[in-house]
């Protein structure tokens, strides 16, 4: 996890708007379209890290537990469908950033709320594997600077 791990945790429209989207994200939006970026609610405790990093990988589309596509097919909800399409955006070339919420209670399923944000922004590349997986890979942990600093 990044250094700032003890850092006090924003709402989600400070981090979008330290990103430059000054418009209202609904609950049901998981994923967010910057125009030249689509930037991911990524959970904290759904990343799988790569090497030393906490923050390596965080799944996009899979055929696991976490945004499965056949899923979103069947049982169809809002944010699901929203975060499929940025997917397709984002595989087809768009760049892609996360922000990482903070759980409520990681064990919950669907989780239940987010304490907040870390104010971080993970900026990174899009990988498929051959059974047609997404993934976000983390390229850069950017920490935001702290107010009065």
């Amino acid at each position: 996890m990044p250094k700032n791990r003890g850092a006090p945790l924003l709402r989600r429209k400070e981090v979008l708007a330290l990103l430059g989207c000054n418009e209202h994200a609904s609950r049901a939006s998981w994923s967010h379209d910057l125009g030249p970026c689509i930037v991911f609610d990524a959970w904290e405790h759904q990343w799988l890290p790569m090497g030393e990093a906490a923050l390596g990988r965080y799944p996009l589309r899979t055929t696991g537990a976490h945004y499965n596509l056949e899923e979103s097919r069947t049982n169809p909800r809002r944010g699901h469908t929203r975060w499929q399409a940025h997917v397709d955006l984002v595989a087809a070339g768009r760049s892609a950033k996360a922000i990482v919420p903070v759980a409520n209670d990681p064990r919950a399923k669907p989780n239940k709320g987010a304490k907040g944000w870390r104010p971080i922004v993970v900026e990174g590349h899009v990988e498929q594997t051959s059974d047609q997986q997404v993934w976000f890979c983390t390229d850069k942990v950017v920490e935001f600077p702290r107010s009065g600093t």
